[in-house]
């Protein structure tokens, strides 16, 4: 329970490190840096910013200019917000028309040129923004869901202002009509408008792939009476299987969660092997000749996190955490034994009984675990990995099993 424990520590302080974002403004005619503590989702009226020297000060949005977040432009502005539209439809109304308040935002700059298009995400919507060409003044592209009665609604004004007040010259009715309040499509259609490529700025998978392999020590560990492994059936005092290494090898995928690909989710598949056996002669008066024989194929998932340091242009250092999930197919699970037993009745007569028996395992079974990984990845395709498997306790598995593997691979 305290490898548990440890291993979500581990996962929850990675998460909070890597979701600190970085900010610089304007403010007194002054450069301000340091680390926003505000969320993203709430970027209204005033911000708060941790600087280098570890003090936090408040901001009044109005009053900064310049804003650059995690690399990312921004706009300080007075505009027109609903800050109650909303997505989740327990929590839509039977008003068709957004209750807008004026208010001061920092919008997300996604398209800047002669025509642009901005956003401000709340907690579960995002609002998109233009700016009218004649006035230069920022108002909203309107959109909400609504209810009438039992059935879901949504007012699509934003295609009639794009129609009326930025028009493409080839688009028809049936343009606008297809076009959805969402990223992708607004982009897209002020890409054109601008007259940039269609899907400049679209955020597409950031997916990379690897191949990877090294060795493993397993580690099989027993319950009493589970007979999963079928050696494991027997009351014997050593629960512990014979640790061996073997050969590992696998593919894997990562996810970059930002643009400086530092932060990634993972999912890994990789094959290994194990195999032993034991003899006993004699354990008991009752039991010998127990010979166990185990050999089984291992696949091993991983899902996770990682989060990468730069040490170089080139060289980064790693750190993960991950659930893991092993699948064991066993080609032999049997033990074999002679059972013998002798007593004397209440006549007094002496009575032998005995016989040769197996005692079958599981052909196939599995467990789930926790693993964390250190690694060191250079010249930005090679990589190589350290990593510690704790299983997890579980009433229903007969067994335990931990790994310790080493690993080196190549990204593509």
């Amino acid at each position: 329970m305290r490898k548990i424990l440890l291993l979500f520590v581990f996962l929850n302080t990675l998460i909070c490190f890597a979701q600190s974002n970085k900010i610089q403004f304007e403010y007194n005619k002054q450069i301000v840096s340091g680390k926003l503590k505000t969320s993203l989702n709430n970027l209204r009226d005033y911000i708060v910013v941790k600087s280098d020297n570890n003090e936090e000060q408040n901001f009044n949005i109005a009053q900064i200019k310049d804003i650059v977040i995690n690399e990312e432009s921004f706009v300080a502005v007075k505009v027109l917000n609903d800050d109650s539209l909303t997505k989740n439809i327990a929590s839509l109304n039977h008003l068709s028309e957004p209750n807008y308040k004026e208010n001061w935002l920092l919008l997300k700059v996604l398209v800047k040129g002669d025509y642009n298009l901005y956003q401000y995400s709340s907690n579960n919507f995002s609002q998109f923004y233009y700016q009218d060409k004649n006035t230069s003044e920022i108002k909203p592209l309107i959109h909400k869901q609504y209810i009438v009665g039992s059935f879901l609604k949504n007012n699509n004004r934003f295609r009639s202002q794009l129609r009326q007040e930025l028009p493409l010259y080839y688009f028809v009715l049936k343009d606008y009509e297809k076009l959805e309040y969402k990223y992708d499509d607004l982009l897209r259609y002020f890409n054109k408008l601008n007259g940039y490529e269609e899907d400049q700025g679209i955020k597409k998978m950031n997916l990379k792939v690897s191949v990877f392999a090294g060795y493993l020590t397993n580690d099989l560990k027993g319950k009493h009476y589970h007979s999963d492994i079928s050696i494991f059936g027997f009351a014997l005092p050593d629960y512990q299987l014979e640790q061996k290494s073997d050969l590992v090898f696998g593919f894997g995928g990562e996810i970059m969660l930002d643009k400086k690909e530092l932060n990634a989710i993972f999912l890994e598949a990789a094959f290994s092997k194990y195999s032993t056996s034991y003899y006993l002669d004699s354990y008991s008066s009752e039991l010998s000749k127990i010979d166990f024989r185990f050999k089984t194929n291992i696949l091993l998932f991983n899902l996770g996190y990682k989060r990468y340091f730069n040490l170089s242009l080139n060289s980064q250092v790693y750190v993960s955490g991950s659930m893991s999930a092993n699948f064991f197919n066993t080609s032999k699970n049997y033990t074999n034994y002679h059972w013998f037993r002798s007593w004397t009745d209440h006549l007094g007569e002496y009575h032998e009984a005995g016989s040769y028996e197996i005692l079958r395992g599981r052909k196939k079974f599995s467990d789930l675990g926790g693993r964390i990984a250190l690694g060191y990845r250079f010249k930005r395709h090679y990589f190589i990995e350290a990593n510690y498997r704790s299983a997890f306790n579980s009433e229903n598995t007969g067994f335990k099993y931990n790994v310790t593997s080493f690993i080196a691979g190549y990204t593509f």
